[in-house]
């Protein structure tokens, strides 16, 4: 099981049941990280969120893409 990591930055907050707090960090292509806040957000709308970024994601289109070429 992966190693459980606590940011210096930690609030020290404690999501609901049923909740998580999420913070997102990205990388853009021109190498820009951008950081957002906390946010304490529901589990099933975390899970949706993960799940469209999966079906949006480079790896996949070039899936599709070689299954359409097949």
């Amino acid at each position: 099981m992966g190693e459980r990591r606590r940011s210096n930055r930690s609030s020290g907050r404690v999501a609901r049941h049923g909740y998580a707090l999420v913070t997102i960090t990205a990388r853009d292509a021109n190498g820009f990280v951008h950081q957002y806040d906390e946010v304490e957000t529901s589990v099933g709308a975390l899970h949706e969120a993960v799940a469209i970024m999966q079906l949006k994601s480079t790896a996949m289109e070039a899936s599709h893409e070689e299954l359409r070429q097949a």
